[in-house]
């Protein structure tokens, strides 16, 4: 999908809607969705460095997925992050890799507060 296109999706992801959807059926509106959005963002790239990849948010709707080696990419949506990532990375994205857990464990948690 072009750059443009993607500017006419329909809404969030179910992926980020969040626990409240779950139970409610009401997405974040407002702040609070660019909040949790920003607060997401931290956590991806905090597991995308370990591939060499890095997520920046575009236009609050669709995610820029960038390479260390220049390629970058939009997607729309969460899930489509790790299969862009998968393609820009040359590698599977595995989430019990030992050398990824540690370096996750290394670098600490990341808060809320940090995303503010």
């Amino acid at each position: 999908m072009c750059a443009f296109c993607t500017m006419f999706t329909s809404g969030p992801h179910w992926t980020e809607a969040g626990t409240d959807v779950g139970r409610s059926g009401v997405a974040p509106v407002g702040n609070a969705r660019f909040v949790d959005r920003a607060y997401r963002l931290k956590l991806i790239n905090k597991i995308l460095r370990h591939y060499g990849c890095k997520v920046d948010d575009w236009a609050g709707g669709q995610y820029l997925v960038h390479s260390h080696r220049g390629r970058t990419e939009v997607v729309e949506q969460l899930p489509q992050i790790w299969m862009t990532v998968e393609d820009i990375a040359l590698k599977p994205i595995d989430p019990l890799d030992p050398q990824l857990l540690s370096q996750l464990g290394e670098a600490g948690p990341v808060t809320r507060s940090e995303t503010a």
